[in-house]
Parts: structure tokens; sequence; C-alpha cells
């Protein structure tokens, strides 16, 4: 009571203040929870709707009227599983978009079936396995990546068909080999990134159209070796171990084998004697 009469009020004040402190803290710990609470939700409810291709709604319609489905987009969906063969059966499309999910197979060959495809976008998921070849078949195809995956093994070198391309982007996966030169023919690309496949190696052959705009790649060959020699994979002759011969004596190799014959037969005898009478048998 003495406090809350005070005349110059400054008890009352400060209480007064560390009242709103208590208040401030206790809505800042709120919100924090309640940020932490929704975050945890999303991240629930993005984990319940990974699906795959085959149940996602758009692919369904989509292979329902396969003769009039020509756009395939189903990007940042959290699709998990592989890709599906029956992807050929999509005659009609034009464009493919399956980039920014979770994709954990190898690409279908049977995509080269696509022969209408102008755009197919595979980039930033985890699929493995190598290119195929024939995705050489699409010769309408102006747009192809398959950037961020774990792609291995060589470029195809009869991607030099897809004369049509304008941007090739094959960057940070695992790809090994050298650049084949029929990519000179592919002058028509003015986006070609290969960066951080650091198995790629070799000479750039002449008139590939080694041209990056991208921020993510400075460079189309930054973290490759390519321009470099590649390494030789050749397996180095192991040296010969055993005792050699100088001219004019009797041959250590020989020597050597009789040694070991003779210290064989003293620590297994009974061995030795089966061994010489099975050899008299057989001569017998």
């Amino acid at each position: 009571y003495t406090v809350a009469r005070s005349p110059t009020g400054a008890p009352r004040a400060a209480a007064r203040d560390r009242h709103m402190q208590f208040e401030s803290a206790g809505i800042r710990m709120t919100l924090r929870s309640m940020a932490e609470l929704l975050m945890v939700i999303a991240i629930t409810a993005r984990s319940a709707s990974a699906i795959t291709i085959e149940q996602h709604p758009t692919y369904q319609s989509c292979s329902a009227t396969p003769s009039t489905c020509t756009s395939l987009r189903i990007d940042a969906q959290q699709l998990t599983g592989s890709l599906p063969s029956e992807l050929a059966s999509l005659t009609m499309l034009t464009y493919m978009s399956l980039h920014n999910n979770q994709l954990m197979s190898t690409i279908p060959s049977q995509l080269g079936m696509l022969t209408n495809l102008g755009w197919i976008y595979l980039w930033n998921n985890q699929l493995t396995g190598t290119i195929p070849s024939e995705l050489g078949y699409l010769t309408r195809l102006s747009d192809m990546s398959t950037w961020e995956n774990q792609l291995t093994g060589t470029i195809p070198s009869n991607l030099a068909t897809l004369t049509l391309l304008t941007r090739m982007h094959h960057g940070r996966n695992r790809l090994t080999g050298t650049l084949p030169s029929e990519f000179a023919a592919l002058t028509g690309v003015t986006d070609m990134l290969l960066c951080n496949n650091t198995g790629l190696c070799g000479d750039v052959p002449a008139g590939v159209p080694l041209h990056a705009r991208s921020p993510w790649c400075p460079t189309a060959t930054l973290g490759t070796q390519l321009g470099s020699a590649c390494p030789s994979s050749s397996p180095t002759a192991e040296p010969d171990s055993s005792p050699t011969s100088e001219p004019g004596e009797q041959p250590l190799k020989e020597n050597w084998f009789r040694k070991r014959d003779v210290a064989r037969e003293k620590a297994f005898p009974q061995k030795r004697s089966w061994e010489r009478k099975r050899a008299k048998a057989d001569a017998n």
C-alpha cells in the first residue's frame, strides 16, 4: 500500500514495466511455439502427401486421354518412386516437367518414343544410371535438363542429332569420359552446362558450343577435367618377385622351387610319401 501511494510513482512505473516485459516475453514465446508447431505440421503434411507419379491426379488425367494430353507438369510435388516406362504411351506430349521432386530411378529408355517432345525437365531429383542414348530420337527437343541428379556413365554421342537444341543441362551429376566430337553439330545450343562432373575429361572438340548462361555455373566446364588428359585406367604390371637367374649359373628360380619342395617334404613327410605313391600308380 505504501508503494502504491508513493508520491513519485517510480516504484509503480517500475512494476508496470516489469509486467509489460513479462507479457512481451510470453507473446514472443507463444509466437515461437506457434511457428514451430506450424513447421512440424507442414513437414508432416509434406511427408504424408509424398506420392508416386502414377498416383498423381495430373498423370492419371493425362494417361486417361493420351491422344489429347500434350503437357505433363508435376513440379515440386514431393514425388517419390520411379519414372514409369508407361510415360512412353503419352505420345502427344510436347512438354514434360518433373523437376524438384524425389524420383530415385533410372531414366527409362522408352522416353525415346516421345518424338513430339520439345521440352524435358528432370532436374533436381535423385535419378541414377546413365543418360539413355534413345533420347537422341527426340529430334524436336529444344530444352533438356538432367541437372543435379546422380547420373553416371558417358554422355551419348547421338544426342548430337538433336539439332534443334538450344539448352542442354547435365551439370552436377557423376558423368565420366570425354565430350563427343559430334557435339560440334549442335550449333544452336546457347546454354550447355556440364559443370561439377569431376569425371568428365579430355580435350574439348573444336566447335562444341560450351556456353554457360546460368549463375550456378559461371563456366560450362567448372568442376570438370575437360581440357586435361584423362587419367589412365590401365592397370600397372606388378613386378615379378620370384628369384632370377644369373648368366653362367644354375637358374635360381629352379633352385628356389627345389628348396621349397624339400622344405615341404620335411614338414609333411606323410603327404609327400602319398604323393609319390600316387605318381607311381599313375605311371603304371
